[in-house]
């Protein structure tokens, strides 16, 4: 028998399985709209208040300006870091970092014994917004034939399978066509044990664990959540760090940023190309400095036939492991011969052998480019072609990725034609979690089908990988700007007709809708927008492009993003009622990112760290260069700084009594730092150095890091600190010692915020209605969650850490 008609014969089982539990079904009860104003918050990530400002004040943001002079407009205070999960998660839950236990992208993880421990442990760097987790599908919020083979043992499937099989082609043949009961009952018994073997075929292909599943840190409720539990019908679009989280009844919300894509990965993007100086062809490619994969392919006169690589195949992992596991079961027999032993310990080690191979292998579709003509080609992946000529985006492509005729990982993705004139150069965007099929084991929205719901009032697939928008193949300078610029256009005008068709629908008390394109944008742009910059050009910022149907220079992006989120402002006013609120707010501000500051070379140059004797380059990341025995402080992180404590780190010297004047110390150190390069003397480049436990006290501040810089603008913590890197150089005598302190940032990535103190990037805030009274202070992003709460008249929950701000 070949292995597609087992495979089909399989599936032919499994469908006979599906058709006997034909009468499963659920349904959904909503509640009506509650009384009363509604509340529309609208997030613009890195919404800074300073440009906005300066915009307002040139008349390029009319209703904002408008919204200002009829009701607020002011800054809004980010939390310490101000990074984009830890500022939304704060915003959302009304809790400092401390609490809701995200401290920011990259933290610092204890181990020892290869296991994360909370003292004792070596320090190393981990992402610190996300998790992962093995999960058992049996725990899942699976589709119904899904949870009922992952719940039930296979031989109790087969058994009510066949019954119910027999049972109903039995009913069939007696009532329906009037077969005598004799050959009625020997024909449903043949069915049924058919049925009976389709349920076991079928239980077969449900794995029982999905490894590697992107979990959520948040460890506290948001406020839409109580909205919600209050009975308040809410919606909430694209919010930060909002998956993997507990639902509720009245709760529509799609997920933003966190999300992984359909491969379980953080962005992962392709570009084939027949540049000859490219060498590493698929499957393995060139693996890029951050996401991406660089596939060398070749003509074949006017044809390249290659694949898109997707997930791993965890159906056949966790069969492979289930084996391997039986195995080890069988060998513990002591009554097992020498021979059997034998054969059982080589189908063991060859199990192994496969499993370490599927490890690196993923599963895949063809791709396909053919020469149309002297200008096109025709771009076919998985059957569907589109033609497409130079710089020319796609449409959306539908990728089913088959583990098993159950388990199949449904993408979308775009592709644009780079370059024709010269080497091909094909870029496959990410593939996308399709929002029309979600993985059921990576759920995108809540509940899990609403994604479907909104594709489906949209027409159109839409990204759902939480970092929308191809910064880093431009950070990796593999994209140019106006490739970038496309594609944030296309996110933007998507994510628009989501508000739209939630404005329309008005079933809602509280909407929440995030915009991350202005973040994107100021991250990538700011070299052609600030003179200053190291990266400027006056030639390269004045080259045009189109956007959002105006001519614009690209010196002109960043004015013109906020002039895009002025229009959403407009769009949102429009549909406001008389006694409705509007909420304008933003994770954090923006700045310049003209020079890096190694903090690890700075606390080496302060004596804080030592070098172990023997440090190379090849040592220089992660902490191997560290000498554990004299080293008081490292940093890694985004401007984080930990003392290396006693009892604490596995090699701590600081005793915990002498901690707080160590950090004093630091701190004044930090705050004395001028620049030390010569065209920038004197140069101030730290604001603020924060202990963190003089502020912070929440259950999970052991999360964080000791001490927290704060950047004047224009510097920042610098790309090597990040991973607990340490710049280092050689001297003529070939050993290798710390670099300066200080280096240009000469990356595409050329606006920041992380690790500038929070005064220095201010978000914005705006209103429909008048702050009233000073308040002591300005609004911040605190006050955001039991403000809307208080506008719906739900109660406040007392782990909210600032009161309603007084809005009339």
């Amino acid at each position: 028998m070949t292995p597609l008609f087992s495979r089909r014969r399989g599936a032919l089982f499994a469908l006979l399985f599906v058709l006997a539990l034909a009468g499963l079904g659920a349904s959904a009860n909503l509640s009506s709209p509650a009384g009363g104003g509604r509340v529309i918050v609208l997030g613009f990530d890195g919404g800074d208040h300073r440009t906005a400002r300066g915009l307002m004040e040139e008349g390029q943001m009319p209703h904002l300006t408008a919204l200002a002079d009829a009701g607020s407009f002011a800054p809004l205070g980010t939390t310490l870091s101000a990074e984009s999960p830890v500022a939304w998660c704060s915003l959302n839950t009304g809790q400092d970092p401390s609490y809701t236990g995200v401290p920011g992208f990259v933290g610092r993880v204890l181990t020892r014994g290869g296991k994360r421990v909370l003292k004792g442990g070596m320090p190393s760097p981990a992402p610190a917004h996300q998790g992962r987790e093995d999960r058992r599908v049996a725990d899942m919020q699976t589709p119904a034939l899904v949870g009922i083979l992952s719940r039930y043992e296979p031989t109790v499937l087969a058994g009510v399978a066949g019954l119910v099989t027999a049972l109903l082609f039995f009913g069939a043949f007696k009532v329906l066509l009037r077969m005598r009961a004799t050959l009625a009952a020997v024909l449903a018994v043949i069915l049924g044990g058919t049925g009976g073997f389709g349920a076991l075929v079928a239980a077969a292909y449900v794995p029982a664990v999905v490894p590697g599943i992107v979990t959520n840190p948040t460890e506290v409720p948001a406020f839409w959540d109580a909205a919600a539990e209050a009975g308040v019908e809410t919606v909430v679009l694209e919010a930060a760090m909002s998956w993997d989280r507990p639902g509720s009844e009245n709760l529509r919300l799609l997920a933003g940023l966190g999300l992984p894509d359909s491969r379980g990965s953080n962005g992962d993007w392709f570009i084939y190309t027949t540049d000859d100086l490219e060498m590493d062809r698929p499957p393995k490619g060139r693996t890029g400095l951050t996401a991406g994969t660089v596939f060398r392919v070749d003509w074949q006169e006017d044809l390249i036939e290659t694949q898109v690589f997707g997930p791993k195949d965890f159906c056949e992992i966790d069969r492979i492991e289930g084996k391997i596991a039986a195995l080890g079961l069988e060998l513990t027999d002591n009554t097992l011969g020498w021979k059997e032993g034998e054969r059982l310990r080589s189908e063991k080690t060859e199990l192994g052998e496969r499993l370490e191979e599927l490890d690196d292998e993923r599963v895949s579709l063809p791709l396909v480019i053919r020469k149309q003509g002297e200008d096109k080609v025709v771009v076919t992946i998985d059957g569907h072609g589109q033609e497409l000529g130079e710089g020319e985006w796609s449409d959306w492509y539908h990728l089913s990725f088959e583990l098993n005729p159950l388990i199949k990982v449904r993408a979308v993705t775009r592709v644009n034609v780079m370059q024709l004139d010269g080497p091909l150069r094909l870029f496959v965007s990410v593939l996308e979690a399709d929002p029309a099929n979600p993985p059921f084991w990576q759920p995108i929205s809540s509940p899990p089908g609403y994604s479907a719901e909104l594709a489906s009032a949209l027409g159109s697939p839409f990204e759902t990988f939480g970092w929308a928008c191809i910064t880093m193949p431009f950070k990796d300078a593999l994209i140019d700007p106006v490739m970038f610029m496309e594609d944030i256009e296309f996110t933007l005008r998507w994510r628009e007709g989501l508000l739209i068709d939630a404005l329309e629908a008005g079933d809602w008390r509280l909407l929440m809708a995030v915009f991350s394109t202005p973040d994107r944008v100021q991250h990538m742009m700011y070299q052609f927008y600030d003179p200053e910059h190291p990266l400027y050009d006056a030639e390269a910022a004045g080259r045009r492009m189109t956007f959002f149907g105006e001519e614009i220079e690209l010196r002109e992006a960043i004015p013109a993003i906020y002039r895009q989120m002025d229009r959403l402002i407009g769009i949102v006013r429009e549909a406001l009622g008389p006694d409705d609120t509007l909420l304008i707010c933003a994770d954090h501000g923006f700045q310049s990112f003209r020079h890096q500051f190694h903090v690890n070379n700075w606390l080496a140059e302060k004596g804080y760290l030592v070098l172990r004797d023997d440090v190379t380059s090849a040592r220089r990341r992660s902490l191997m260069y560290v000498d554990w025995s004299r080293t008081r402080a490292y940093a890694l992180g985004l401007g984080m700084v930990y003392l290396n404590l006693a009892g604490r780190e596995a090699q701590g010297i600081v005793a915990p009594e002498d901690a707080p004047a160590l950090l004093a110390e630091i701190r004044r150190e930090l705050l004395a730092t001028t620049d030390s390069r010569e065209e920038f003397a004197g140069q101030r480049a730290v604001d603020e150095a924060t202990i963190l436990g003089e502020v912070h006290h929440g259950p999970f501040a052991h999360r964080e890091g000791d001490l927290m810089i704060g950047f004047a603008p224009t510097y920042r913590v610098s790309w090597g600190t990040t991973l607990g890197d340490i710049r280092l150089v050689r001297t003529p005598d070939g050993r290798s010692v710390p670099g300066d302190v200080f280096q240009t940032n000469t990356k595409n990535w050329s606006g920041g915020h992380v690790s500038v103190a929070p005064a220095n990037v201010a978000g914005v805030f705006g209103s429909n209605r008048k702050l009233a009274g000073a308040q002591g202070r300005g609004p911040h992003l605190l006050d955001i969650a039991p403000t809307v709460l208080s506008l719906l008249g739900v109660e406040v929950p007392a782990a909210m850490q600032r009161a309603p701000l007084e809005l009339r």
